[in-house]
């Protein structure tokens, strides 16, 4: 190669690389077609796939379908599509809502479960609180709260303890009164004062989204009804399939799903 100057001994070396370069991407192309030339050959593909419209496979989707259909109405016929939470009138009204969760919150109510959906919801979303602090004292569950027997300032849910003071909040679709966090936090500290508890405590505002807003004050949690209905489920999850509370958590869990 006989350059003139250097500019022209630049040029000529470009042209160069550049045609390097395209030998070797038709090299890799050559190589890669042999490679399925070869694949095919191993493994030769049906000139014409079968139709979906085919007699066989028509009789057997139709077989599925058919022996599907009869299981669902076996299962409905047993009663296995009742859902008690759907047909009682509950609705997205938050006064009836709340005496269910108050229920199930509660660590001596009829459904058997102690207290293995609250301390669940304090396990996963309530990080402050000690889960102990269910294990050495028993609680009671008061919905519709007047925690110091102020008619202005109504509790959704108390649950209290020697050990354990929780406010909980529940709204469904109604939005927060003014200052409702602020005067229901002051509450809290002013019980716990007047009862000289020197022990875990939680304000729980439990809503279809999260407020962010909640965290700005000390033992105050924003909580969803997804969120709960996660913690529900995970003890649903470890119980004895036969039993009836099992069921009913399951249709519950259900039930709140689009909350």
């Amino acid at each position: 190669m006989q350059c003139a100057t250097l500019s022209d001994y630049f040029t000529a070396f470009e042209r160069i690389e550049q045609q390097q370069r395209q030998d070797q991407q038709q090299a890799e192309l050559d190589a890669l077609s042999l490679y399925y030339q070869h694949f095919d050959q191993l493994y030769p593909q049906p000139t014409q796939s079968s139709q979906v419209n085919d007699v066989r496979w028509q009789m057997q989707y139709q077989g599925y379908t058919d022996a599907l259909s009869h299981l669902y109405r076996q299962e409905f016929t047993d009663g296995c599509e009742i859902n008690v939470w759907e047909i009682n009138g509950l609705k997205r009204d938050e006064v009836r809502n709340t005496a269910v969760l108050s229920w199930w919150l509660d660590m001596n109510a009829s459904h058997g479960l102690g207290n293995a959906l609250l301390k669940q919801v304090i396990k996963d979303h309530l990080p402050e609180v000690d889960i102990f602090h269910l294990e050495g004292e028993p609680y009671r569950v008061y919905p519709e709260s007047l925690p110091l027997a102020d008619i202005q300032d109504r509790i959704d849910i108390e649950i209290l303890s020697n050990a354990l003071l929780m406010f909980w909040e529940v709204k469904i679709d109604a939005p927060e009164g003014t200052e409702q966090l602020s005067r229901y936090h002051h509450l809290l500290q002013t019980k716990c004062r007047h009862l000289a508890l020197d022990s875990s405590q939680a304000l729980v505002y439990l809503t279809t989204d999260k407020q962010v807003k909640c965290h700005t004050m000390p033992f105050t949690y924003g909580l969803t009804w997804k969120e709960l209905r996660k913690s529900f489920l995970t003890v649903l999850k470890h119980l004895p399939p036969s039993l009836q509370s099992r069921q009913l958590l399951g249709q519950y869990c259900q039930f709140i799903r689009n909350f």
